[in-house]
Order: C-alpha cells, then sequence, then structure tokens
C-alpha cells in the first residue's frame, strides 16, 4: 500500500513537472519550435521569462523540474500533524508566507493570497483581500480557481479511509487563499476521489462502477456542518457581510452544478465522446474558466477514467491538452493513476522528476500518518546565520551554508546573477539544496551592476585562492596562478561562467589539499 502513496506524489510531481512545460503553448507549431516534438511525453531542459518587464530575467529551467503545484503540496505535507490534522496556522503564516521567496509559475490568487497573509491582523480564516486585474477588482470570494486543489493531496493521503476528516480539513486549508465555492468544491472533489480510488485495486477498477459510487456520494461528501468546524463561523459571517448571495446558499449550488457534470462525464464516457470536446464542454480551453478549481479537477478525473488501463497515455494527453491548465490537469491526472497503481508503472524517464527520493520520504511519511506511526520534522535554525537576508544583500558563495524557516538548513549550489531592463538593479538567481531533501531556486533584483558584482566576486575569491595556496605551491607556482586570475579577470565580462566555474575548482582544490608543496629542485 506504500507504494500507492508514493505513486501518487510522484506521478502528481511529473505530471505538474511534464505539464509546466506546456502550459503556455498555444499550438502543435510553438511546441515544436520550443522543444523539437509535437508532442512532450519526456523532460526537456526549458526556459521562459519571470519577473515582469522591467525586473524580468531568463528562469532556465532543468528537465523534471515541477511548478508551485508542487511546492505547495510539499508545504501542506510538511504542515500535517501526527493525527492527520493540519496545522493551518503552520501553513498559512510560515509555509505559505516564505514559500513567496521561492515560488515557481505560481498564479496571481495564490501569490496575493500569501502577500495578505502576511497582515497581522490576517489568519488563517480571515485572510479576506481585493486585488485589481487591468480595471477590474477581484474579491476574495470571487476567486474559483484551482489554487487550493492543486495542493491538498497530502490531506487526503494521509487519511485515506476517513472522509469526514479529508473533508474537514481540505474545507479549511482551501478557504486560506480561495474564497469562491468552485475553489473549495473543486479541492473537495479531488480529495474524495483520490480517498475512493483507494478502495479498490487495478485488478478490479470499473470505470463507470467508481463513478457511479462517486456521484451518488457526492452531496454528502462535500456537504458539511459548518457549526461542527473550528474557525468557519468566524469566517462565515465575514464572508457573508456585504455581500449578494449567502455562502451556505452559494456552495449549495455549486455541488449542483458539479453533480450535474458528473452526470455529464458519465454519459460521455459511455458515448466514448472525445476527451478534448469533454475538456472544452468543462470549460478548460477559455480563458475566463480554464483555471477553475471544479474544471481542472473533473478534467483530471475524466482523463484517469478513460485511461484507468492505460496511465500514461492519460497523463500525456493532459500534457498536451494546449490551452488548458495543463500542469494542474495532469498532476490531479497522475495523482489518480498514483493512488491505483503505485510507483511500479514509473517509466525510466520520469524517474528524472526533480527531488524523487524526498517525494517518496513524503509519500512513506503521509502512509506512516495514515496507519498511526507519522512524526513530524523539527530543525535547528540557530545553527547557521545566512539566510534570506545575506540573499537580500547578495552576500552568498556557492556551497556556502543556508537556513530557512519552513526547509531547515540547506547549502548553496549554484548562482548567477543577470542584467534587467531597469538601469542598476540586476536579477540575483540563488540555487539551495535542502538536507530534508527539497531544492529550490530564490531570486531577487537587487541594487548594482553585473558585471561590478562579479568582478568584486572574483577579487574577494581569487584573494582567498591565493591565501590558501601560499602553502601549497612554490614561489614559482602561485606567481602562475596569479597570472592565471589577472588573464581572466581582464577578460571577465566575457568569461563570467567559466571564470566562475574555475574559481570554484580551484577553491576546492586548495581547500581539500589534493596539490602537495613544489620540491626546491623544482
Amino acid at each position: 500500500m506504500i507504494s500507492r502513496f508514493k505513486g501518487s506524489l510522484l506521478l502528481s510531481a511529473i505530471g505538474d513537472a511534464l505539464g509546466w512545460m506546456t502550459e503556455f503553448e498555444r499550438d502543435r507549431s510553438s511546441l515544436s519550435e520550443k522543444f523539437g516534438v509535437n508532442k512532450i511525453d519526456q523532460f526537456y531542459d526549458w526556459e521562459k521569462q519571470v519577473g515582469g518587464r522591467y525586473y524580468g530575467f531568463i528562469d532556465r529551467i532543468k528537465g523534471g523540474s515541477y511548478s508551485d503545484d508542487t511546492q505547495l503540496s510539499f508545504a501542506v505535507a510538511r504542515s500535517i500533524k501526527e493525527n492527520g490534522d493540519i496545522d493551518n496556522e503552520l501553513f498559512s503564516k510560515i509555509e505559505l508566507a516564505d514559500w513567496l521567496y521561492y515560488a515557481r509559475g505560481g498564479g496571481r490568487t495564490i501569490k496575493v493570497a500569501a502577500n495578505k497573509i502576511q497582515r497581522k491582523s490576517a489568519k488563517w480564516n480571515t485572510n479576506f483581500f481585493n486585488f485589481k486585474i487591468g480595471d477590474n477588482k477581484i474579491d476574495y470570494r470571487d476567486c474559483g480557481a484551482n489554487g487550493a486543489a492543486m495542493r491538498i493531496l497530502p490531506i487526503a493521503l494521509s487519511n485515506i479511509g476517513n472522509s469526514e476528516n479529508i473533508k474537514k480539513n481540505i474545507f479549511t486549508n482551501s478557504i486560506i487563499t480561495h474564497g469562491h465555492g468552485r475553489a473549495i468544491i473543486g479541492a473537495l472533489v479531488y480529495g474524495n476521489a483520490i480517498n475512493q480510488v483507494f478502495n479498490y485495486t487495478k485488478d478490479d477498477f470499473d470505470t463507470l462502477d467508481f463513478l457511479t459510487d462517486f456521484g451518488k456520494n457526492i452531496r454528502n461528501n462535500l456537504t458539511l456542518d459548518f457549526n461542527e468546524i473550528n474557525g468557519i463561523a468566524e469566517w462565515l459571517e465575514k464572508w457573508n457581510s456585504s455581500w449578494v448571495i449567502n455562502f451556505e446558499t452559494h456552495y449549495s449550488e455549486i455541488i449542483e452544478e458539479v453533480h450535474l457534470q458528473l452526470q455529464g462525464l458519465f454519459k460521455a464516457i459511455r458515448d466514448e465522446t472525445p476527451y478534448k470536446k469533454v475538456l472544452s464542454d468543462l470549460g478548460c480551453f477559455r480563458n475566463e474558466t480554464k483555471g477553475s478549481g471544479t474544471a481542472t479537477v473533473l478534467a483530471g478525473l475524466y482523463l484517469f477514467l478513460i485511461n484507468y488501463n492505460k496511465p500514461l497515455d492519460g497523463i500525456i494527453n493532459a500534457v498536451n491538452s494546449l490551452g488548458s491548465d495543463t500542469d494542474s490537469i495532469a498532476a490531479f491526472t497522475g495523482g489518480l493513476f498514483g493512488s491505483l497503481y503505485g510507483d511500479s508503472i514509473i517509466p525510466e524517464k520520469w524517474m528524472e522528476i526533480q527531488d524523487r527520493k524526498y517525494l517518496e520520504k513524503t509519500g512513506e511519511n503521509l502512509f506512516n500518518i495514515n496507519q498511526g506511526n507519522g512524526s513530524t520534522a523539527t530543525f535547528n535554525l540557530n545553527a547557521i546565520t545566512n539566510g534570506i537576508d545575506e540573499l537580500n544583500k547578495d552576500n552568498l558563495n556557492v556551497d556556502d551554508s543556508f537556513s530557512f524557516q519552513p526547509l531547515g538548513l540547506g547549502k548553496v549550489v549554484n548562482i548567477e546573477r543577470q542584467p534587467v531592463l531597469t538601469k542598476g538593479k540586476y536579477a540575483l538567481i540563488v540555487d539551495i539544496d535542502f538536507e530534508l531533501g527539497q531544492t529550490c531556486r530564490f531570486s531577487k533584483v537587487c541594487e548594482g551592476s553585473v558585471e561590478n558584482i562579479y568582478k568584486n566576486v572574483f577579487k574577494k575569491n581569487s584573494t582567498e585562492i591565493l591565501t590558501l595556496a601560499e602553502n601549497k605551491l612554490s614561489e614559482e607556482g602561485l606567481t602562475v596562478l596569479k597570472t592565471l586570475l589577472d588573464d581572466i579577470s581582464n577578460g571577465y565580462s566575457n568569461s563570467i561562467i567559466l571564470s566562475e566555474d574555475v574559481l570554484i575548482v580551484l577553491k576546492k582544490v586548495f581547500k581539500t589539499g589534493f596539490i602537495t608543496p613544489t620540491p626546491p629542485d623544482g
């Protein structure tokens, strides 16, 4: 059974990583131009412009890298207590707030919510906010996208077999960032689907039997007694204040909407309707509804059901449904397949998924929580002082230790600096490997010139290398080394990456003693 926990997280992340590559591709020609293929079924290195017009830089993305869907799933998993309940205070005030430092691919709503939860007055159940898109003012209660559904897989897994706990914890976690019924109910539909998949084995699974039972129980699995959930009364009162409809009515209407959509999926499966037509009918290709919490979850569920005996095809179809929210739909599809089949179906070419061992370890821990043997991680964050402040000052070097509140201790493995359009500023990009198993990319717009910054870094490192080399090389050897460093420095603007690599190697060589002093006779 533990294989199904690990497989669910792995295939969800794999779907996310594959779908992230296609998320902004509109047709096969753009896919071919970017990747040299007309269908994505494996990982490729790629890049995208991030950070906006004036502070933007190129994010060079290694094949197998996942996006915010998986990042926030990890954040949820770390917030789950030993009894399967989620610590929403921990998730909202620490995990979600600090996620902004290393977010990759996050949408507008989830980023606004992460910013707003940092207000002293905001609690996990009072994070009401609004923001503008052009001339339109968007209220928290209008936010019905899939930013809640995409992160709740760990809640479902840790509570498999306990539908009431799944319902309660998904609802309370969802309202931290999204106030519209479609976002909340989409998350609940996904959590309940994962839970129901565990009632089957791959040998006794039947598509229409699953969907019939799922539809029959959907009203019960989505209906809550709001008076019995701690913290909801305050949220409910605030939601209903000065709004055109009360939440209870609004919520019931969305439940009925989903029930009708499930009936539509049943007919589509029975009639063998082409899957792209079904996704289109759900609204997955329309700009105003493509990220809907209910539409994307139902799309993932549908692709799982029609491909239940061809799991890889189901994920690949989701990834290549260009024009839809491919990363989230593929993540939902993958999570469902992993819950049924486990990790044994994952092909070798997909095993290069970012942080595979941490995904497996998280799956094992969620399984242990489900079995009553779980534990939570603790970190000694006072052991190392380097952290976000050092990042803000651009005061880190490769191999430096780094501490970060939600993730513990880590090590700097790569630093890149890029000029931005705004004069006198540059983008700092730092990759950190954390001891717990997650890797993150942090970015920051800093003051200064890239060339001057690199020259200062080079000068500092050159001095350190020469100091280290004094007891390792003869006087003649030191002269040769100094000449080498000067030559690189003089051509530095054309050799930034090469120079940085040379410095790293030289520093390691002299620190570890690979070179011994030259004998007096030469």
